[in-house]
């Protein structure tokens, strides 16, 4: 098994909801529980969690191994590091009889407690080692489908503005195409929040055949997205219920783009700071506070 990454308070959630479409049924159930019972957890033995899971002792010691952690023990001890430390699960509290307030407090509260938890699963050597890749890029190609295509298109101009040349066509087909022109100085960064997304696995698989340098931006750390890509950054997930994600994935990808965007600007110092100043030569005044 590989060293875990550095383990940041508040990550242990995240970790397993990130890791939890890889993991057999049975396995599920285990992490499951403890995503939804995560207090309880810590005073449980393993006996207790494979009876509120309804599977057995040992496939419960092989879920948390295969979530990361060495055992039972280890995934206690993390959990009671982040119960200590005040670290609430993601749960927001709003309904359909709620009035709009409360629905945009419950948003608003969804939304910061993912995103603060969502760098505490990207790993800091594959993130340094995407950072200089980015800075010393010719192209960018980025390329998202579905609710990553927001995610994708901001970064696009993001680094456009920093300097970089970029490409961010929104067509699936168009992806492909140009993922098929890149070359072996050229990076292509591929958004998908399920790591899944055929359309996205593709222009990726493209990419990486031209000889581009694939960086992989998830939620998940087993996915056909990142079996294609050379570097993979998987940030803290959204909790496991549809009409409560509130677009929380996109967000913490954006939030790990802009981050590498800053970077990159950092690194190529004149020369970013000569785009914007031409940026702002030629937009209108009154344009300008948009």
């Amino acid at each position: 098994m590989d060293d875990l990454p550095e383990q940041q308070t508040g990550s242990t959630l995240a970790r397993i909801r990130a890791a939890l479409p890889s993991l057999l049924p049975s396995e599920q159930r285990v992490a499951e529980v403890v995503l939804a019972r995560p207090t309880e957890v810590i005073d449980w033995s393993v006996a207790d969690l494979a009876a509120a899971a309804s599977t057995s002792s040992a496939t419960t010691v092989r879920a948390c191994q295969h979530l990361g952690f060495r055992g039972f023990q280890q995934l206690r001890l993390l959990l009671a590091k982040d119960v200590g430390a005040g670290v609430q699960p993601v749960n927001p509290d709003f309904g359909p009889g709620d009035p709009p307030e409360a629905v945009a407090a419950g948003v608003f509260a969804t939304v910061s407690a993912v995103i603060a938890e969502g760098m505490s699963t990207v790993e800091p050597r594959a993130l340094r080692a995407a950072a200089d890749v980015l800075a010393g890029a010719r192209m960018l190609l980025f390329v998202g489908n579905g609710g990553s295509s927001f995610p994708a298109q901001a970064a696009a101009l993001r680094f456009t503005t920093a300097g970089c040349a970029v490409q961010a066509p929104q067509d699936s087909i168009l992806q492909q195409v140009s993922a098929r022109m890149l070359g072996g100085e050229d990076v292509c960064v591929a958004v998908s929040s399920s790591g899944s997304n055929e359309l996205t696995v593709r222009a990726a698989e493209a990419a990486r055949k031209a000889g581009a340098t694939v960086i992989a931006v998830t939620g998940f750390a087993r996915a056909p997205l990142s079996a294609v890509a050379d570097l993979t950054l998987v940030t803290g997930t959204a909790p496991p219920v549809a009409e409560r994600d509130v677009m929380a994935g996109p967000m913490t990808q954006l939030a790990l783009l802009v981050a590498l965007q800053l970077t990159t600007s950092f690194r190529r110092g004149d020369r970013a700071a000569e785009v914007m100043e031409e940026v702002w030569r030629v937009m209108a005044p009154d344009t300008r506070g948009d």
